[in-house]
């Protein structure tokens, strides 16, 4: 068994527990303790950063980009979203960098169109003294056709008050007879008659005159309407004679026109169109205008062997 000796060096027999080296045996050198390391793990390619395109502004009409799906970049992970995840990134540039899933926008400039308002106006008004010179050298057949019309209507209505006050006369007259006759007072039927006479022959003349109105105004009726037939039918050559108008007959009337061009002449319109929408819009105007319309073709077509006459609608509408 193994001790130490006043120099503290081992003496003795070895201990049984640790038994000494034999010849045969050769003891390998110690070896240094090292750490413990953890194994290396591979890495992964990192992704190249890229930088990423601003949104391109797009000017206000313009359809809205649909999403559309972008390749990765070989070599990169693809990002595999849920069922049912939206997938949203930031816009970027048509041939820019793109990765993952993004919506393109076509690269283009911003581009503002603006109404060329000068050049419509000026077409309008040029469209406008075009018409005029071609209808306001006929502006007094509009008066006289106005004119012919107001004579109809004028003369369609004759009043009946002389035939009333005739036969309220004549019932006078005849009741101042027949009191002449049953009076008890005999030296005053010279009187009774000579009043009952003179209602009478007044209620009369009253009644005539009515008759003879009558047949006055009708036969200045007829002459009207043969007017208004020569007259319609020279509007009418006029309005055909205009290529390619673009208002209807009824708006050709030059004082019509001249109210039109004033309008689009203050700025307030800039087409002929707005122009008549402008006159039309007083309430119920343009409903008036259709029903007279409707009306006057209908009366005129049964005199006219089914040719309407030419309607006018400037007593229509506000020209003041």
């Amino acid at each position: 068994m193994s001790d130490f000796d006043d120099n503290w060096q081992i003496s003795g027999s070895s201990d049984p527990a640790t038994p000494d080296v034999q010849p045969h045996q050769v003891q390998a050198p110690a070896q240094p303790v090292q750490a413990f390391q953890p194994a290396p793990q591979p890495v992964a390619p990192q992704m190249p950063v890229q930088p990423m395109a601003q949104p391109v502004a797009q000017p206000m009409g313009q359809p809205v980009a649909q999403p559309v799906y972008q390749q990765p970049i070989a070599g990169t992970p693809v990002y595999q979203p849920m069922p049912g995840q939206p997938m949203y990134q930031a816009p970027v540039a048509v041939g820019g960098p793109m990765t993952g899933y993004s919506y393109a926008t076509q690269q283009q400039p911003i581009q503002y169109r603006t109404a060329d308002y000068g050049a419509e106006r000026e077409k309008n008004l040029n469209e406008c003294a075009r018409m005029i010179n071609h209808f306001s050298p006929k502006v007094d057949l509009y008066q006289d056709y106005e004119k012919c019309k107001t004579d109809i209507v004028r003369y369609s209505r004759s009043s009946v008050a002389p035939l009333v006050w005739g036969i309220i006369v004549s019932i006078i007259g005849l009741s101042l007879v027949f009191s002449a006759i049953t009076a008890n007072y005999k030296d005053n039927i010279i009187g009774y008659s000579i009043a009952a006479g003179i209602f009478i022959l007044a209620g009369a003349g009253l009644i005539l005159l009515f008759a003879l109105k009558k047949v006055h105004n009708k036969k200045k009726i007829e002459e009207l309407y043969t007017q208004l037939g020569e007259l319609s039918n020279q509007l009418n050559l006029l309005y055909n004679g205009f290529s390619n108008c673009i208002l209807p007959p009824e708006f050709t009337d030059p004082r019509i026109l001249f109210k039109l061009q004033s309008l689009i002449i203050s700025g307030r319109c800039v087409t002929i169109g707005n122009a008549i929408n402008a006159l039309l819009s007083v309430h119920n105007t343009y409903m008036r205008i259709n029903q007279a319309k409707a009306q006057f073709q209908q009366d005129t077509a049964a005199r006219f062997n089914g040719t309407p006459a030419f309607f006018n609608a400037v007593r229509y509408l506000d020209l003041r």
